[in-house]
């Protein structure tokens, strides 16, 4: 065979196979395109049907009464000093010194016992004879108002408690707002310990000692137990008025020292100050009286001749004791407590009581 012919024939195959290859390309193509693009593909979730609406919730109105509780302004607290065991300071920790001896008179000149204490630290800035015995007469207020007010904290008693005027309320004599029998439950407590530390009203002070403990004797195992608690190593409580017995027995006894002691007790109750700095208060009318008892501040540096920053605290006066007063006042952040007693006039117990202030202030300055 030529040559030619073989070249031809190979070239012809070569062709054929080329159509061939390219009809099997086109018949794949074909069948990729008609095929189903889901066909890999997992079938839908069945759909659910939707919830039945749910009804409205109406909330129900209750029936009961709220009461709406008016809070009082708090009360200002201030940092008083609690007596400790420091030399210089006063201190909770002597020894016993109390006496059952009695005297026919403890007045002195210019007065009896004096000192002068940093209400804030305790600290003592001046003391005369501050450890001699002397009657306090109504200074001895201060331990009644204390026990009151402590029982008020401890919730025996409360400010509204109404209190009951018996025929030995009525019958006491002395500074008096003349409380009435007929008067039983009409006053509170409140208006009591307005009448005792600003009248200085001895049957006000009877009235809430039966209230608190029931009996006399039981208020004032009261006052000579807060005495010992508060280290006043030299007191002894008969009373809880101030007013000598008339028996001739024992008034009460007490110390400049222990007066210092219990005035930085009663200053660690906000409400004392609430009482003591004020000058002018009213007892309101009762079934009985026609017209409002005049309260007057018997502390001259509070009221009638005021000492820059004085708020208090208690005067007292007895024929055995003489006048006594145990003062407090603010300058400059500082707190200074004096207190003077046995002096032999009143006159005299107030302009000592300046001078008293007047030093502490200046000890604390320099």
């Amino acid at each position: 065979m030529k040559k030619s012919n073989v070249t031809i024939i190979a070239a012809v195959l070569i062709a054929l196979h080329i159509l061939a290859f390219s009809a099997l390309l086109r018949s794949g193509k074909d069948n990729v395109e008609t095929s189903d693009p889901t066909a890999s593909l997992p079938a839908p979730a069945p759909v659910e049907p939707a919830p039945e609406p749910i009804a409205d919730f109406a909330v129900p109105e209750l029936a009961i009464p709220v009461e709406i509780v008016k809070r009082e302004p708090a009360q200002r607290r201030e940092t008083i000093a609690v007596p400790g065991t420091r030399e210089g300071y006063l201190r909770s920790d002597r020894p016993n010194r109390r006496t059952s001896k009695i005297y026919p008179e403890l007045i002195g000149d210019p007065y009896r016992s004096a000192i002068v204490v940093n209400a804030r630290t305790g600290k003592i800035l001046y003391e005369n004879r501050a450890t001699t015995y002397c009657y306090p007469a109504s200074v001895t207020k201060l331990m009644t108002m204390l026990i009151v007010l402590e029982q008020i904290d401890a919730g025996v008693i409360s400010l509204t408690d109404k209190v009951e005027i018996t025929k030995e309320v009525a019958t006491i004599g002395g500074s008096e707002v003349y409380l009435d029998r007929r008067e039983s439950g009409f006053y509170s407590v409140d208006d009591l310990l307005k009448a005792l530390m600003i009248h200085s009203a001895n049957d006000a002070a009877r009235a809430l000692a039966l209230h608190v403990a029931g009996t006399r004797a039981a208020f004032v195992d009261m006052m000579n137990q807060k005495a010992r608690e508060l280290g006043m190593n030299s007191t002894v409580y008969h009373t809880e008025h101030g007013l000598p017995p008339s028996d001739g027995t024992q008034p009460d006894i007490s110390t400049a020292y222990d007066i210092a002691i219990l005035s930085l007790a009663a200053l660690r109750h906000p409400e004392t100050l609430g009482y003591t700095e004020t000058k002018l208060a009213w007892l309101e009318k009762s079934p009985i009286r026609k017209e409002k008892f005049m309260l007057a501040n018997r502390n001259a540096l509070v009221g009638k001749e005021p000492y820059p920053g004085c708020d208090g605290l208690k005067t007292g006066y007895h024929s055995k004791g003489g006048w006594s007063l145990t003062a407090t006042a603010v300058q400059n952040e500082n707190r200074v407590v004096s207190v003077v007693l046995g002096v032999a006039n009143r006159n005299s117990r107030n302009a000592t009581s300046r001078k008293l202030l007047d030093k502490g202030f200046e000890a604390l300055g320099k």
